[in-house]
């Protein structure tokens, strides 16, 4: 039970529904939409190698968080004693052995498929992930800004990834980029509040994330500015795609995603104490979860 808990099981079964979804309402359908114009399906990854590509992302996705929490310890022995596993439940260095036999096994799946599909520099997506979460670990995520670019442009490469492994899929890549940038922004936003929720034990451990060196105020200021990026991308898809259209009003699908980010704008400027912004990056979560659902609908509306 707490190697689940130490590899974010709740995290992982995410990446995988949200890949499947990629491959499942967006990819796959319009490879049919191809096929019912042409005659021709275009070629793709079978339903075993995706599902080996989806292993590939979550072991070493799972090797993350077991190095993260490894150079975290003294910082999570403060924000979250009772989430503590490495030193309490398997050694420092089992730990180290499971990220690098995970990382191992993740890395050589990817290089099959990339080999495979006769692309074999794809293989290096897996390494260049792998090589960010290593990086993000020991270094970037105690500084400004920096660590949460990159777990936000990792979570956008968890969609990303299964396209790029699709290269019959590259001239519709537009419909993955624009769900790729949503979960850009919102993983953003997430990761800014839970520094702001980890504000104690991070100053405590000399991070120089953004609450520590700003302030929360000021760190607010920079959630609500990305909110405003966010808005702002949702609008433009939506304009782009659904502006002239006689299934849906646009003025009231518009508002039906943008109320959540007023919520959350809300919780994140009523926020005083850590349990606040637990709250808000739960919810922020829950409208990530949410978007990626939207893909169903998404199959539905465009290729049905």
């Amino acid at each position: 039970m707490y190697f689940l808990k130490l590899i974010r099981l709740p995290n992982l079964l995410m990446m995988v529904l949200t890949q499947f979804l990629v491959r499942y309402c967006i990819i796959i359908p319009a490879f049919q939409t191809e096929y019912n114009i042409t005659g021709e399906f275009p070629d793709h990854l079978s339903k075993f190698d995706f599902s080996l590509l989806v292993l590939s992302t979550i072991l070493i996705a799972a090797a993350g968080y077991i190095i993260n929490d490894i150079f975290d310890i003294t910082a999570d022995e403060i924000n979250k004693p009772e989430s503590v596993v490495i030193g309490k439940k398997i050694t420092e260095k089992k730990a180290r052995l499971v990220y690098l036999l995970l990382n191992a096994v993740g890395i050589s799946i990817s290089l099959y498929l990339a080999i495979k599909i006769e692309h074999p520099t794809m293989a290096l997506v897996q390494v260049f992930i792998v090589a960010s979460l290593w990086m993000y670990s020991s270094y970037y995520k105690r500084r400004i800004l920096s660590g949460n670019f990159i777990i936000a442009l990792l979570s956008a490469l968890v969609l990303i990834v299964v396209g790029l492994f699709e290269p019959e899929f590259y001239r519709n890549f537009v419909f993955l980029m624009a769900y790729s940038g949503f979960a850009f922004f919102v993983s953003l936003t997430r990761e800014i509040i839970k520094d702001m929720e980890d504000v104690e034990g991070d100053e405590k451990a000399q991070y120089k994330t953004l609450p520590v060196r700003f302030g929360l105020q000021k760190t607010k200021g920079i959630i609500y500015f990305n909110l405003l990026l966010t808005g702002g991308l949702i609008v433009l898809v939506f304009y782009q795609f659904f502006f002239i259209n006689k299934v849906i009003s646009f003025w009231y699908l518009l508002s039906m995603f943008l109320i959540p980010f007023l919520a959350l704008t809300y919780l994140i400027y009523s926020a005083n104490e850590k349990k606040d912004y637990y709250y808000a990056s739960l919810f922020t979560k829950i409208i990530m979860l949410v978007g990626i659902l939207t893909m169903i609908p998404f199959y539905y509306y465009f290729l049905t």
